[in-house]
């Protein structure tokens, strides 16, 4: 187009001048010629008269020089519009020749696409002398609209206003529309006269738009775009500048397509990059091979979840690698992929080459690309080592909740069963005289039933959960129920010595709490020492005085009166690396589903929560000592039930009994009868209350069971206080006091009761209770 321009331009700037020169002197010189020779002789035939030819010959000679002068000024006059017509030509073409660069430079460097539409409005505008150019692309909405997405020149609000559509509506038969329809250029040389100008006409001549022009942007086949130009004198685009304007869109549409397969390529290689990124970034393990298992790639996180290196592995084949080889079941899974081409999923234990072992979630399959064809393989693995545990750690809490709500659950029906063996083995060997044979029998049941009563009331203090309830306690005693119990499932091959010192005083803790700190130290000593074969387990129980918070060896301690619990074995001992981190969360030196890693972490909160400290000694083959301070209590408003050996209580008041056991009102109204008690007793919560409201003042006292039908036990002792708020009334249960199943002493003493005794209770336990009470 470029050539052709420049050709044309030459031909009317140089070339055209000098034949219009030329043909302006060849004209004059042949008619001056034709005159000179032929007029004489023609008026001297016609003319005869001597006086007449010579008065015709000088009108002759003055109609030649009019003729001439009219002809030479014809000739200039053609000449002069020739020259002005050329000019304008060349203006029109050396415009051409600017606007058509001027796209070349903006269709050549510019790269974002509507940046570059207003570009080329912009300098068809202001270099090709057009009042207005824009693009509209075609929309797949329902009114098929034509959206504005470039514009440049005089419109004074006239495309905010303006209506297109590129369907068949009178809306869509204007020049864009018919373009978006048809792909072909259409030209409106006059639109105050052009029907398909209707719907816009007044606007546009109002801005002064007289013609236009509609090209077609093409992708390929498909039209999605029109430019458009609107010009202020008639017939502004003949078929030349029509020409270049087409090939001009055609530079612009081939630039456009540049530019979206530019940004398509950006974005496939920006996602590809940053897919990597994700890949490396990720805390799951990625790992890529070939079909002879030769690793491509691999990232961090499989480097960090497996122990292995980069270097190590990339290039290799699967089959020379050792961390292959040391796990099998995760190795002939990758085999048995490449072999039948099908993703597999599954969980694996592998060994790191420290000999740690860990638990991963791999998916393996293959990467299938185009035509189905097979180009490599991913594993993506995830560490679920912690998940594991973590299950582990919900069966166990599931396990106790399971076993608290057994042993709550069994607890009343079984303690309700002792009671009665307790009470009735007491009756008769109040009536057997001393020495009968039976009284040793007697006295073995009773034992027995005695050692049932603790061991129920120890699985309910370690199965409750409970919030912490502190109150005074004997760790001595603590330490010697947590022995009882641990003595039955440590093998004998444990050797276990106790040290209590005598008048230690108490401590502000909660019992269950306690149990579970010495039980779970107690329970990782002996694992310690039944790895090699047997062992000592030694407790010791003394007062320590702390002098100052700086003492190194009890920092965090206030001064002040402790218990020191020391528990000491003879295992194989922990460095100084393992020591550091034992109270850790979730760190465990035992194997794979042997321990959960929170069993010392939660002594060491309990013990803190307390008010104390719980620290540890170990060296490798030395054994292992932890020492747990209490802070020792002085004035306390709840004291420990005194034991009074065998003192029975007796008296003369009137007691209300109530239980739904009749083996239990049976024995027990015979029990509170031998103490010298007047007794009303009755195995309906229903009829006692009635029994109490028919002479409410008759009754000194009250005993009754918590869980019976109809009327609970506290349910009965409100109502009995509504009637009278001084009676005092002994609540028994068969439950924990504490217990989610049953109810609280502060509960109980919240609702008037004034004292709670758990069954089975013996006799002089209840005697001693009764004259407390009444006392």
């Amino acid at each position: 187009m470029a050539e052709s321009v420049k050709n044309l331009a030459f031909s009317k700037r140089v070339l055209k001048p000098w034949y219009t020169a030329f043909l302006i002197s060849v004209i004059y010189s042949l008619v001056g010629g034709a005159w000179i020779f032929f007029s004489e002789p023609v008026l001297s035939k016609w003319i005869v008269d001597p006086e007449t030819f010579r008065t015709s010959k000088i009108i002759s000679q003055w109609i030649f020089i009019v003729i001439s002068a009219q002809l030479l000024f014809l000739l200039i006059r053609r000449r002069e519009l020739a020259f002005i017509n050329s000019e304008e030509s060349l203006h029109r073409v050396n415009r051409a020749l600017r606007v058509f660069s001027e796209c070349k430079k903006a269709t050549t460097w510019d790269s974002d696409e509507f940046e570059l539409l207003r570009k080329i409005c912009r300098i068809l505008v202001a270099l090709g002398g057009y009042r207005l150019a824009w693009v509209g692309y075609a929309s797949d909405d329902e009114e098929k609209n034509v959206k504005m997405v470039a514009q440049w020149g005089y419109e004074d609000g006239y495309l905010n206003s303006l209506k297109v559509n590129w369907d068949d509506s009178v809306y869509g038969q204007g020049p864009a529309g018919t373009t978006l329809r048809t792909g072909q250029s259409v030209i409106v040389r006059n639109i105050m006269s052009d029907p398909k100008f209707t719907p816009w006409r007044e606007m546009a001549l109002a801005q002064g738009f007289v013609s236009a022009i509609s090209l077609p942007l093409r992708n390929g086949n498909q039209v999605y775009g029109v430019l458009v130009v609107l010009a202020a004198e008639v017939d502004s685009f003949d078929s030349e500048e029509a020409s270049q304007l087409e090939e001009l869109i055609d530079d612009l549409a081939s630039r456009i397509r540049v530019i979206h397969s530019e940004a398509a390529q950006k974005k496939v290689k920006e996602e590809k990059l940053l897919l990597a990124k994700v890949i490396h970034q990720a805390s799951e393990g990625v790992l890529t091979f070939d079909q002879d298992a030769r690793v491509q790639y691999l990232n961090p996180a499989w480097e960090k979840i497996c122990g292995v290196n980069v270097k190590d592995v990339v290039g290799n084949t699967l089959h020379e690698l050792h961390c292959a080889q040391r796990n099998d079941d995760f190795y002939r899974a990758v085999k048995q992929v490449i072999k039948t081409g099908e993703a597999s999923t599954g969980q694996y234990q592998n060994v790191r080459e420290d000999g740690t072992q860990y638990k991963i979630q791999a998916n393996i399959s293959p990467v299938v690309a185009e035509y189905s064809d097979v180009t490599r393989y991913v594993a993506v693995i995830q560490d679920v080592t912690h998940e594991t545990e973590l299950e582990e750690q919900l069966r166990s809490v599931q396990k106790m909740e399971a076993i608290a709500t057994l042993a709550g659950g069994i607890a009343h029906d079984f303690n309700n069963i002792l009671a009665a063996i307790l009470t009735n083995t007491e009756l008769i060997l109040d009536d057997l005289p001393e020495g009968n044979p039976l009284r040793d029998h007697l006295e073995i049941v009773y034992q027995a039933g005695c050692r049932g009563k603790s061991l129920v009331k120890q699985i309910l203090t370690i199965s409750r959960q409970n919030t912490p309830e502190r109150k005074p306690v004997m760790v001595g005693a603590i330490i010697t129920e947590c022995l009882d119990m641990l003595r039955a499932s440590l093998p004998s091959t444990i050797e276990i010595h106790k040290k209590i010192a005598p008048n230690l005083g108490l401590v502000a803790a909660d019992p269950s709490q306690l149990h579970q700190v010495i039980l779970n130290i107690c329970t990782n000593a002996a694992d310690a020492m039944e790895d090699q074969g047997g062992g000592v387990l030694n407790l010791s129980l003394e007062e320590l005085m702390v002098t100052s918070r700086h003492d190194n060896n009890h920092a965090g301690l206030y001064p002040g009166s402790y218990l020191k619990l020391s528990i000491k074995d003879t295992g194989h001992g922990m460095d100084r690396e393992t020591v550091d981190q034992i109270f850790n969360p979730f760190f465990t030196t035992k194997g794979l589903g042997k321990g959960t890693g929170l069993g010392l972490s939660v002594a060491h909160g309990i013990i803190k929560s307390h008010g104390g400290l719980l620290n540890v000694e170990s060296s490798p083959g030395q054994g292992t000592e932890f020492h747990i301070y209490l802070p020792k209590i002085y004035c306390v408003d709840e004291t420990p039930m005194v034991d009074d050996g065998l003192i029975v209580s007796t008296g003369h008041e009137k007691i209300l009994f109530v239980d739904d056991e009749p083996a239990l009102v049976f024995s027990g109204k015979k029990m509170l009868e031998k103490l010298g008690y007047e007794v009303v007793a009755s195995t309906d919560s229903r009829e006692a209350l009635e029994l109490f409201m028919a002479h409410p003042a008759s009754f000194d006292l009250v005993i009754t069971d918590q869980t019976m039908p109809h009327l609970t036990g506290d349910m009965l002792a409100r109502e009995i206080l509504k009637v009278r708020a001084e009676v005092p009334i002994i609540l028994c249960s068969g439950n924990c006091p504490s217990d989610r199943t049953g109810l609280s002493r502060g509960k109980s003493r919240a609702i008037g009761i004034e004292e709670f005794m758990s069954k089975p209770y013996e006799r002089r336990e209840m005697s001693q209770v009764i004259r407390r009470v009444l006392d």
